[in-house]
């Protein structure tokens, strides 16, 4: 008995130490709102490492999680677009780090399948930065007039299972407002304004 449990503590501490031997430091999802690409950093904000090497054409800011992404007419030309994301990630020992992902849904919806995020930089000692800018998902695909709800969390696989990067299991979120455009807001206020006329008259 004292053996077996000795044997069970000592793989766990080999499971965790493998564990710990690799892991993910930093995550940013990329957003295209109406032309403009934004690099959101969604952890370790602030850090330039963030920024890829490579064809990135966008700015990069802190924070992504609570942020008001704007409010878009579906009916013209406005755009909400994900792009991708990036990982920062950190391997020592005999652990290695071989893919990443970003995944997200919209309000209540399902998540979406994993979204690669190909390897970008090493950026020495063993950390890695993965990216991806090459996706073009429509956030704004068929949402009703309102306020709307962006998630979003990350993954790296690697020799020994799957880290994961979600903001403790709340992931992370981001608002945003579809309306219809002013033109029909007049429309409906000129449809009100004949109607009432047209009662007036039948009163009179």
């Amino acid at each position: 008995m004292k053996k077996t449990l000795i044997t069970l503590i000592t793989l766990l501490t080999v499971s965790v130490a493998a564990n710990a031997d690799s892991g993910i430091f930093g995550t940013s999802v990329v957003i295209n709102n109406n032309g403009t690409t934004t690099l959101y950093e969604t952890t370790l904000l602030g850090d330039s490492r963030h920024t890829p090497t490579g064809p990135f054409s966008g700015t990069t800011t802190s924070g992504f999680n609570g942020e008001n992404l704007g409010t878009y007419d579906t009916t013209t030309s406005d755009n909400l677009t994900l792009r991708g994301g990036g990982m920062l990630t950190y391997k020592n020992g005999g652990s290695n780090i071989t893919g990443a992902h970003v995944y997200y849904k919209i309000d209540n919806g399902n998540y979406s399948s994993a979204i690669a995020l190909g390897f970008n930089e090493d950026l020495g000692g063993g950390d890695q930065r993965w990216y991806s800018q090459t996706s073009s998902f429509n956030l704004l695909d068929g949402l009703s007039n309102g306020a709307h709800t962006v998630s979003v969390y990350f993954d790296a696989t690697h020799d020994g299972g799957t880290h994961y990067e979600n903001n403790g299991s709340a992931d992370f979120t981001a608002n945003f407002t579809v309306v219809p455009e002013p033109n029909t807001y007049a429309l409906i206020a000129g449809m009100f304004g004949l109607a009432y006329i047209a009662l007036k008259r039948r009163q009179a």
